[in-house]
């Protein structure tokens, strides 16, 4: 395997940990949403030490908002399809 299909296997995986985490912070209540926070905090400060290209750390950060906007829809999706079960019925 090339290095620059590991350098880009591990920033996906890397960002949409991230954004994942990140959709968590948004949808969880309380003090739990800190530790989604911290964990992504925690990622990225280890992608950082990883890589230090600047392109790389530019592409993680957007990879990552965009892993975190796909998962804040299919939250909100799965979230209002469960408390609106009879919407669907009448289709």
């Amino acid at each position: 395997m090339s290095d620059r299909f590991k350098s880009i296997l591990w920033l996906i995986l890397y960002s949409l940990a991230a954004g994942v985490l990140l959709a968590a912070f948004s949808f969880t209540p309380g003090i739990w949403k800190y530790m989604f926070s911290l964990l992504a905090l925690y990622l990225g400060i280890r992608f950082f030490r990883k890589y230090d290209s600047i392109g790389l750390r530019i592409a993680f950060f957007a990879v990552a908002i965009l892993f975190y906007l796909l998962a804040a829809v299919i939250i909100s999706i799965v979230t209002y399809m469960r408390d609106n079960p009879d919407i669907f019925n009448n289709v």
